[in-house]
């Protein structure tokens, strides 16, 4: 690729600093080391950005989320910019777990909802293991109807992230958060988590003619070395006990009880109980520190808006980021494109308050080191995210080879020419005899990443190339495929080159092809605040400054082929 194809643009945080930024995974969450939680997270996605995230000491809180509130402002759209305010449910304060060895049992009041009081109860014998995978649910006949927020059920769905669930089960991956509680079916959560019983424990049940109690014993957090145990009995009255053993080591949880399909829900202090006055979803949400619940805000984001948002880009007002030492980051919720290495048919967006038009959203974290420079490097890297960088080859061996990628297997290596492509490697000079040297980063789109993006078909992306075997760095470091980019660095190595026609063999063709695919992506630039940290008519502003100039620097990144539009009807 020629030298210089693109001039470096403006309006960009240094470069160094945008290659910090983290990328998405393509599972409804963003990436670890290979692909793993959030929501399930993806460490190796940069270094932590400016102070560590300030923790308030709000671990006792209660506000109606949905309705009438004196505490937080309206929410409102200005300069085509979404301000929304934290009422409880947008931000995860810091709560830690104080249900251990505890019992609570929620009567039905008269206001249509629970009432919550301690009980001196404790755990039951376990009864018949429901072998319920990790992810999974088995569904549980009862001898009697129960009735939950006025929906009757002669079944319950035993799930493995710690809840029962009426009507349907709510399998699979994504985030255990407020907004999946609220916005599922039905749902009893003595302990909403995410579990893994593949690892260890056991989930059962005991049913009897006046009741039927649900028991996960020593059931592990998922990727975490520790026990779960605890018990959800429902009565045929209507009431529901939760008996909590010693064994309750996982921190992050939601407990409550919810009638589903709402974004309303009182939080509570359960351990002290709780009046009869809310006749809704009830529910305490228990953390270590504190964070953005993204799922919340997409939801509340959407809620009564026509669903026509592609990516969601969510900024805060203060460092509230939920994957500890990123920068920034981006999760898919939906993908129906073929050959770029994104599984096929991921369909999370109603999780995310989406009919189905949802695809993508990006975290931006704190709006103020913003507030005088766009930061477009690493916005467009997490924008890029949606597609990129996952691409394969095959070599000369006729075989699947990955050594175009570097961190994450979600970037690109840093010993590939990406003719300075947002999403890392660099533009790389051949010096000759084996000598090459990286001389520009961070400046926009290439051929191989529009490829990708669906805006150049095959015949449109010439050869390109990557440094096997590298060696003799000058600066005198080490440098790995997983570096981030650098001008200035020279090295020796073994020049591989790559044609489109390898990418495709590896990964199949690209679908929709270019000239089918859309060129037009539809975002919506979203501020979320509390009380902590308001939504100033600075930051306001920085949000609406970089929503209004990321338009025209997304088409000069694409060559003039791609096109973000971003404002609210």
């Amino acid at each position: 690729m020629e030298e210089g194809r693109r001039g470096r643009r403006a309006g960009a945080l240094p470069a160094l600093v945008a290659a910090a930024a983290c990328g998405g995974s393509g599972e409804g969450r963003p990436a670890a080391a290979t692909l793993p939680p959030p929501a399930a997270a993806r460490p190796g996605c940069g270094t932590e950005a400016g102070s560590a995230p300030a923790f308030v000491a709000l671990s006792r809180y209660r506000a109606q989320v949905g309705g009438p509130s004196t505490a937080a402002p309206p929410d409102r759209d200005e300069a085509h910019v979404a301000i929304l305010h934290d009422r409880g449910d947008l931000v995860v304060r810091r709560n830690p777990f104080d249900l251990d060895g505890a019992a609570l049992r929620f009567a039905p009041n008269r206001a249509g909802g629970y009432d919550v009081a301690p009980i001196g109860l404790s755990l039951e014998e376990p009864g018949l293991p429901l072998g319920v995978e990790t992810g999974g649910a088995r569904p549980v006949d009862l001898p009697f109807r129960f009735f939950l927020f006025g929906t009757a059920a002669d079944r319950v769905f035993v799930n493995a992230d710690g809840c029962l669930t009426l009507g349907e089960p709510d399998p699979g991956p994504g985030e255990r958060g407020l907004g999946r509680f609220l916005g599922g079916p039905p749902r009893i959560a003595p302990f909403f988590a995410s579990l893994d019983p593949s690892r260890g424990g056991a989930i059962a049940a005991r049913v009897r003619a006046d009741r039927a109690t649900f028991t996960w014993s020593a059931v592990p957090g998922a990727g975490q070395v520790n026990r779960n145990t605890f018990q959800a009995t429902l009565h045929a009255g209507g009431a529901i006990d939760f008996v909590y053993g010693e064994e309750a080591e996982t921190r992050e949880a939601v407990v409550g009880v919810s009638p589903g399909r709402t974004l309303a829900v009182t939080a509570a202090d359960l351990s002290a109980g709780r009046p009869g006055d809310s006749p809704g979803a009830l529910a305490e949400r228990f953390s270590e520190t504190e964070k953005a619940d993204l799922v919340s805000v997409s939801r509340r984001f959407l809620a009564g808006r026509p669903d026509v948002f592609e990516q969601l880009v969510v900024y805060t007002t203060r460092p509230l980021n939920p994957v500890p030492g990123t920068l920034a980051f981006e999760v898919n919720t939906r993908n129906d494109v073929g050959g770029i290495g994104l599984p096929p048919g991921l369909d999370e967006t109603a999780a995310w308050g989406s009919a189905g038009a949802l695809a993508s959203v990006v975290y931006m974290d704190e709006v103020d080191p913003y507030l005088e420079v766009d930061g477009f490097e690493i916005l467009g890297h997490e924008v890029g995210h949606r597609w990129l960088a996952r691409l394969a080859f095959r070599d000369a061996a006729g075989r699947a080879s990955d050594a175009l990628l570097g961190r994450g297997l979600v970037h690109w290596s840093f010993f590939l020419d990406s003719d300075a492509s947002v999403m890392e490697g660099n533009r790389i000079l051949d010096r000759g005899g084996g000598r090459f040297e990286t001389v520009e980063i961070a400046e926009g789109f290439s051929d191989l990443d529009q490829y990708a993006m669906g805006l150049r078909g095959p015949g449109e992306v010439a050869p390109f190339f990557y440094v096997a075997e590298p060696d003799h760095f000058q600066p005198s470091r080490a440098f790995k495929l997983s570096s981030t980019p650098e001008v200035g660095v020279s090295f020796t190595g073994v020049r591989r080159d790559v044609r489109i026609e390898d990418v495709v063999a590896a990964m199949g063709p690209r679908l929709p092809e270019a000239g089918r695919a859309p060129t037009l992506i539809r975002q919506a630039f979203v501020l979320v605040a509390d009380a902590v940290a308001p939504a100033s008519p600075e930051r306001v502003r920085a949000v609406a400054r970089i929503r209004s100039r990321f338009g025209p620097w997304y088409r000069e990144a694409t060559d003039g082929r791609g096109t973000a539009e971003s404002t609210l009807p």
